[in-house]
């Protein structure tokens, strides 16, 4: 039922339905106004020629009548007059005298008054022309002839006219109609068979080929088409196949940038690995070295002291040595390897990081807001969010000019995320500083699963924003500056 409803829609909307139907309209229109014209002029025709034979009909009868009445020769007015009746409209004949009584009165004439005179068939409303004309004896008036007409006669012929029209009409439309159809049907035919193969061809087959019948305009259109068809089915073929290679190609690099991304991560991981080492031995082997350096120094200053002033100094100048040793040993370790990172925390270490840099960068205000539980983030995300944070602080003083910047660090609805801002003159995202930079910080974040997001224009500082998904979120926030 769907289907069929389907179909009848789509031909009513089809080209060939409207083409026939406005050709069908057209064509019932113009003969409904003809039939119509047609229709009015019989009417007009009838009743004008009643009204002529009436009135010709009554002058005659009104001269022949004068002609018998002065004679006083009724018997032959009476004949005349019958004889008259023997038209087959006329209804009734009444011959009145100067007095307008009744004469002769032949057929089916009013019996109590005279009926009112009509002017034309066409205004009668009772279905008799009724008429008068005078009797006139060498003008002197002798009476008055009434007569009646039937318009039954007329009114008949006018149906039956009216009928014949219509009949002419309907037969016409009729015909017009079968021809419009087969005419239609010719001509839209290989139309409908050019919207059928473009519909094809609009779901992809591009193997339709249209046969070419003629060389009109429906033809030479045809051959358009299969030429359009050949060239879309061509280009299609080849972008389908640059299509192939580049998914392939797309793949390839995918899984490069996988493989380097997995290689950096690795990359990355071996190398605080080795920066954790080297610190543990620098402290282990070098601190325990400088020590025993320190310790000695003492000793020898203790023995000589008195003895040899140049032992002495000596002894003095090998402890200065010792203590700049150990400081920059401590400075390294820490580059290295923070060691209040792994004994007091993140929040700690950030601190220490910030207040050493505020020393080295009195010029620029630096103040560091945390909230939420950072206690125990574990030691990937700590390493991670302090060397994003040195990253981003060393970029400052080489790059930024700023007056401000912010650190803030929350735990909150299970994400950690960090936002460091400066007002400085902003840098170019694509510039790697200390040998991390940002590419560096985006694989150290996503190695977390996590989301890096940096926003900068000239003049407008940087933003940089870090998230990494958490659970075990805990509220509280402590503010240092």
């Amino acid at each position: 039922m769907r289907i069929a409803l389907s179909m009848s829609t789509t031909f009513f909307r089809s080209l060939r339905f409207r083409l026939i139907a406005s050709v069908v309209t057209i064509e019932i229109v113009m003969l409904s106004l003809l039939v119509w014209n047609n229709i009015a002029i019989i009417h007009t025709t009838h009743t004008d020629r009643l009204r002529d034979t009436a009135f010709s009909m009554i002058q005659q009868t009104a001269n022949n009548s004068g002609t018998y009445m002065a004679a006083v020769d009724y018997a032959t007015l009476q004949y005349y007059l019958e004889k008259v009746m023997g038209y087959k409209e006329l209804a009734y004949l009444v011959i009145l005298d100067r007095n307008d009584g009744a004469v002769i009165t032949l057929g089916s004439a009013p019996r109590k008054t005279w009926p009112l005179m009509d002017s034309h068939p066409a205004r009668v409303t009772d279905g008799v022309f009724d008429i008068s004309g005078e009797i006139l004896v060498a003008d002197q008036p002798m009476g008055k002839v009434l007569m009646g007409f039937s318009l039954s006669l007329m009114e008949e012929a006018i149906r039956k006219s009216r009928i014949r029209g219509i009949s002419i009409a309907a037969t016409a439309i009729i015909l017009t109609a079968i021809v419009t159809v087969l005419i239609g049907l010719g001509l839209t035919r290989r139309l409908g068979m050019l919207s059928i193969a473009a519909q094809d061809v609009g779901k992809g087959n591009y193997s339709i080929t249209l046969p070419i019948e003629t060389k009109d305009e429906v033809g030479r259109t045809a051959t358009a088409f299969n030429r359009m068809v050949a060239e879309v089915s061509n280009r299609t073929r080849k972008l389908e196949e640059a299509e192939a290679k580049a998914r392939k190609a797309e793949t390839r690099a995918r899984k490069l940038l996988a493989e380097n991304r997995q290689l950096t991560r690795t990359s990355l991981t071996a190398l605080e690995d080795e920066r954790k080492h080297l610190a543990r031995e620098l402290h282990d082997e070098l601190g325990q070295c400088i020590t025993a350096i320190r310790a000695d120094a003492r000793s020898i200053r203790g023995l000589s002291k008195g003895c040899d002033d140049r032992v002495d100094a000596s002894a003095g100048a090998i402890l200065d040595v010792a203590s700049r040793i150990y400081e920059v040993v401590h400075s390294m370790m820490q580059r290295l390897r923070p060691g209040v990172l792994d004994d007091l925390g993140l929040v700690e270490a950030l601190k220490e990081e910030l207040s050493a840099w505020q020393e080295r960068n009195p010029y620029t205000k630096c103040k560091i807001t945390v909230s939420g539980d950072l206690a125990s983030l574990g030691e990937r995300i700590n390493i991670t969010i302090y060397r994003i944070v040195q990253e981003c602080l060393t970029n400052v003083s080489k790059y930024a000019q700023a007056r401000h910047v912010t650190v803030d660090l929350s735990n909150t609805s299970g994400k950690l995320v960090l936002n460091v801002v400066d007002d400085g003159k902003g840098i170019d995202p694509t510039i790697s500083a200390g040998g991390l930079g940002v590419i560096g910080m985006r694989e150290r974040v996503e190695a977390l699963g996590g989301k890096f997001q940096l926003e900068t224009a000239q003049g407008k500082g940087v933003s940089i924003m870090v998230t990494v998904p958490l659970m075990n979120v805990e509220k509280g926030t402590t503010e240092y500056a």
